[in-house]
């Protein structure tokens, strides 16, 4: 099989092996100056996923938007009564009656429509807020570990690393022991607004 590059792709590999080889001779330059480089990888989408801010907001969420998803089945579930007893009495029903019995259909079926786009609108935001806030966190918990450790550069996106350079599981302790020290900490605050 034979490969085309084009002189973009040629161009493109080409910067990138000057670039990679510029930064290995600064490195290496660095080095031999005294000072060595502490670099470290992270997975910040496993991060993301087992963050245990991460669980706390999809049960929030759950919370909040279970009963109103619950009350949009309801809704549904009584169009469909009202369409089985429309098409039920059809045949005895007067014309008018008919009419009225779909005109009122339409209406909560526009109705439901528009609550269930309020719904999802409403679900996607509060996703996309809570998704935000666990990754300014996850990011915040990096850069502490990342200080603890005296680390110089954290890389989220790589190929493959050795354990002794993957620093993930530590920032996942770290967002644990964040959250139990934030936890406590409302729980003496409950506590004190009990006494």
């Amino acid at each position: 099989m034979i490969y085309f590059l084009t002189k973009k792709m040629l161009h493109q590999s080409l910067l990138l092996r000057w670039v990679m080889l510029l930064w290995l001779g600064m490195a290496q330059t660095l080095v031999f100056a005294g000072d060595e480089i502490s670099i470290a990888v992270v997975n910040v989408a496993y991060l993301i996923k087992n963050a245990p801010e991460a669980e706390l907001a999809s049960q929030a969420l759950k919370a909040d938007f279970l009963p109103k998803e619950k009350a949009l089945q309801k809704k549904q579930e009584h169009i469909r009564q009202l369409e089985a007893e429309r098409d039920q009495n059809k045949s005895t029903w007067s014309a008018e009656k008919v009419r009225q019995a779909d005109r009122q259909i339409r209406a909560l079926e526009r109705e439901r429509t528009r609550a269930l786009e309020d719904f999802r609108e409403e679900l996607r935001f509060a996703r996309d807020s809570a998704l935000d806030d666990v990754q300014k966190s996850v990011f915040q918990a990096i850069e502490e570990v990342r200080k603890q450790k005296n680390i110089d550069i954290v890389i989220q996106e790589y190929v493959a690393a050795s354990q002794r350079v993957n620093v993930t599981d530590e920032v996942l302790e770290y967002l644990r022991a964040q959250l139990t020290l934030k936890q406590s900490g409302r729980s003496k605050q409950h506590n004190k607004k009990e006494k």
